[in-house]
């Protein structure tokens, strides 16, 4: 190895140190003292040493997108950071930076196709507008969840379940092999993802204008496309909601931009949305639904569950935190799925459970039988439904009716992060046709209709295998290993993160981050590589456990004080919950629905983008309004901020494991 080899020239053990000390932001001093005693390389070769592999990687990043045999995607998101000044006066004023973080992300080949014949741009001609080709009804009937989806959901959503109950519950762990493996038609293969960290870019992304610049910047400046390559190839871009509104405006504005090149009109990218901005926009809009106000609260308002646990003040409906919402969202699910197989079974504890299921030869089939009933009886049915049966004799708002939606509405959430973990596109995509109406019954226009755009390109307007690329490069697997995959937005939010640590000190700028953000992926893998190899990764997950389970046993308490589920002892409720996937279903279907209002402002964007300045059918002053429309964020959602949070060591959970462990 590197490590144990000597030089004329070069230390490279003291290298190598050298480098996982600045990827690890160790201070100056530290380095330099380390460096009298001869552990590392001096700081001004740290320095420099960085600086030249983020030329090299550079020049690696522009080699791989000028392959003609590599299919491309830029996942970029903008993210600020304060330059700090020692002493604040008149002539040192901290200053606010809005920048740019990218990757090229290399997607994967088909097999027996070219990249040249998947990213061809004639084949996309073709099928541009094929959603307007049939009939509006048959369209949504096309996005939205079959009875084969609701089948599949079913049968997973009883594997959760039978999960939870042997991961809770004392004595079961010889269960576990039991348990049916989720199936995949299409899995991803686990390989290492192709990635290539680009240089950030001081430029601001608030409005469609800045977003033109961008991409403008990262396709030919930094990486050194031409413009001819873009006449007959597709390209990839990927980004949150608002990113991705804005990329396509600007393909409506460029539309009668009167220069020949491709390029110009902004005609040879196709736009994708990140697996991470889904959950998140979907944790906001359920949450504002099941949150409850002052007043209008029911003992499973979330609000209600929320103030019963300790350590959890990063979860407000307000400002996201995505790990500690995840975090507390599992605790919540597995109280409902023990609670509700208490019920199932007539049994007054967890340990009477637990017995009951291991007491007999039979326990694999028993365990089976007791998940799929509680699948059967409290997630898959509609409050609606039960009192229609007579099930549910209390009608209206009740607290077990809404702990039902509670309950279907969170295992949706875990059926979508258990699949983009596992690399399973085909129930994502399912689990996107489940979410697209229940945004809309949340008020989350904007995303239903995002959700509406993805699904018709996959299904109807991108041409295969081209469709099929672009969907599975929603997943990054950083490591190449199995059940490994993490949405690919989320790793350029960790990008932002390691950035602005970077930038910290007092004497980082704009000119200074640019320099040395490309080293960052290489030394990254270094650092992990080294680690691994070398035991230490191991050894610094020896430590205690903190697991949830105390917090599940607190909310199990609860819920079962208050006879949830019990539908003979049912309480009315002040809190007006709405049937998100149900009356989503009403809300975008019909005549004036939201779906046919999506079909109306894409066919008037496709009429802008094939027609000409000088032809009287364009429907310019229109499109402005579409394009405005398209960026407002509604009244419901502005004041929500979003954070990805602290993915270790988050109060209350096993510190070291990810949150894909936990969740």
């Amino acid at each position: 190895m590197a490590l144990n080899l000597r030089s004329m020239k070069l230390n490279y053990h003291q290298g190598i140190n050298s480098l996982i000390l600045w990827d690890g932001s160790v201070p100056k001093r530290l380095v330099q003292m380390m460096n009298q005693y001869g552990i590392c390389s001096s700081y001004p070769y740290q320095i420099r040493a960085v600086a030249a592999l983020s030329k090299s990687s550079q020049a690696n990043a522009r080699i791989a997108a000028n392959d003609p045999s590599k299919i491309k995607m830029l996942p970029y998101d903008n993210f600020n950071w304060v330059s700090r000044a020692w002493e604040a006066s008149a002539s040192h004023k901290t200053q606010t930076h809005d920048q740019v973080s990218a990757l090229l992300v290399i997607l994967p080949t088909p097999p027996e196709k070219t990249a040249a014949e998947v990213t061809s741009i004639g084949q996309f001609k073709e099928k541009a507008g094929s959603r307007h080709l049939i009939n509006p009804r048959d369209a949504l009937s096309d996005i939205l969840p079959s009875s084969s989806d609701h089948r599949a959901f079913r049968k997973n959503a009883s594997m959760h379940v039978q999960t939870i109950l042997v991961d809770i519950l004392d004595g079961l762990d010889h269960l576990r092999s039991t348990i049916p493996k989720f199936t995949e038609a299409n899995p991803i293969a686990p390989i290492k993802t192709e990635e290539h960290y680009l240089p950030t870019f001081d430029q601001e992304q608030g409005s469609t204008r800045g977003n033109m610049i961008v991409l403008e910047h990262y396709w030919t400046k930094v990486l050194g496309i031409p413009k001819a390559a873009f006449e007959d190839t597709m390209y990839t871009v990927l980004g949150d909601r608002l990113t991705v509104a804005r990329d396509r405006a600007a393909q409506d504005q460029r539309a009668v931009d009167l220069s020949p090149h491709a390029f110009d009109h902004f005609s040879s990218f196709s736009m994708v949305g990140g697996l991470m901005h889904y959950e998140m926009n979907f944790i906001a809009a359920f949450a504002g639904n099941s949150w409850g106000t002052e007043g209008s609260t029911d003992a499973v308002s979330l609000s209600t569950l929320h103030k019963l646990l300790p350590n959890r003040g990063d979860v407000n409906p307000r400002k996201i935190n995505y790990y500690a919402w995840l975090r507390f969202l599992d605790v919540v699910l597995q109280a409902l799925v023990l609670k509700a197989a208490m019920t199932s079974t007539k049994k007054s504890t967890p340990e009477a459970l637990a017995a009951y299921l291991k007491e007999s030869d039979e326990s694999r089939l028993k365990l089976s039988q007791v998940a799929m009933q509680v699948v059967d009886s409290f997630l898959i049915p509609s409050p609606d439904r039960l009192e229609d049966s007579g099930v549910k004799s209390l009608k209206g708002e009740t607290e077990s009716g809404h702990a039902i939606l509670l309950f279907h509405d969170i295992m949706t959430l875990r059926e979508m992060h258990d699949a983009v973990k596992r690399g399973h596109p085909t129930r994502v995509l399912r689990m996107i046709k489940y979410w697209m109406p229940m945004f809309y019954a949340a008020g989350s226009f904007n995303y239903s209709n995002e959700c509406m755009e993805t699904l018709h390109n996959v299904i109807h307007d991108w041409p295969s295998p081209y469709g099929d690329v672009a969907f599975k490069g929603m997943f990054f697997n950083p490591r190449g290993r199995i059940e490994d995959f993490k949405p690919t937005d989320i790793r350029v939010e960790h990008l932002n993160d390691r950035v602005k640590e970077k930038a910290h000190g007092s004497n980082a700028s704009p000119a200074v981050l640019e320099k040395v953000v490309p080293a960052m992926g290489l030394l990254q893998d270094l650092t992990d590589r080294v680690f691994e190899e070398m035991g230490v990764e191991a050894l610094n997950q020896r430590h205690a456990h903190v697991g949830q389970r105390n917090d599940v046993r607190i909310l199990l308490r609860h819920l079962d004080s208050h006879n949830i589920f019990e539908f003979t002892k049912d309480k009315p409720s002040k809190h007006d919950v709405v049937d998100l996937y149900r009356f989503g279903l009403q809300r975008v279907s019909g005549a004036n629905g939201g779906h046919r209002r999506h079909l109306e402002r894409h066919k008037l964007r496709l009429q802008a983008r094939h027609s000409t300045s000088a032809t009287p059918e364009q429907p310019i002053d229109s499109l402005v309004d579409v394009i405005e429309e398209a960026l407002t964020i509604s009244a419901e959602d502005a004041p929500i901020e979003f954070t990805l949070g602290d993915a270790d060591g988050y109060e209350g959970v096993e510190v070291g494991n990810s949150v894909e462990e936990v969740f």
